[in-house]
């Protein structure tokens, strides 16, 4: 059953004080990142639909090969946000979700989901922070799927690119390597050399 967790902080198998040193590159995480970002080509000519069709099998691959029965924390990266900051005609199969469990759209914390429900869910989270976004309030949107066992993120970005982050320099080495396709652009985070 989907779980609405408001303690962030206490679910994440990972502190998210050094992940988000690391992500901004400010010298002072105490933990070792390792990162890949997976881009496809001429971005600005791919519609949203397109964006999700070309993710969605490689994403399902990705939770799979992870997967161990245990379950997926689904949170803004930073700080917790309000879920829904509009009220778009879009993400409807999130929103219905909110709804059917008495949760509001100003929500803040993550959604706990094992493998199946993190499928169900999958196009609109990938969806997310594009669909979220307002050039106007210019929300930060970023999404990242933590597995609970260990530190493993599938962070997707607002930007339309999904990047793999790990501290397990050779658990992510044999994600990205099981996961490369010519469909995709892969760079590397900083620090990293993995292949």
């Amino acid at each position: 059953m989907i779980k609405f967790n408001k303690n962030v902080k206490k679910i994440l198998p990972y502190n998210r004080k050094h992940y988000m040193d690391y992500l901004h590159d400010d010298g002072e995480s105490e933990v070792q990142w390792y990162g890949f970002s997976f881009q496809l080509d001429n971005i600005k000519e791919i519609s949203l639909a397109e964006f999700v069709e070309k993710y969605i099998n490689w994403f399902k691959n990705i939770v799979s090969k992870v997967d161990n029965g245990s379950y997926w924390i689904v949170n803004h990266d930073k700080n917790d946000q309000n879920w829904f900051p509009n009220d778009e005609d879009n993400l409807t199969h999130l929103r219905t979700l909110f709804k059917q469990n008495n949760v509001p759209n100003t929500f803040r914390g993550a959604l706990v989901f094992t493998k199946d429900e993190l499928f169900e869910f999958s196009e609109d989270l990938i969806s997310y922070p594009y669909a979220v976004f307002d050039d106007v309030n210019l929300f930060y949107t970023d999404l990242d799927i933590s597995y609970s066992e260990f530190p493993f993120i599938i962070k997707i970005l607002d930007h339309l690119n999904i990047d793999l982050l790990s501290t397990n320099k050779e658990f992510l080495r044999e994600i990205v390597n099981e996961n490369s396709s010519n469909l995709f652009n892969i760079i590397q985070y900083t620090g990293t050399s993995l292949l």
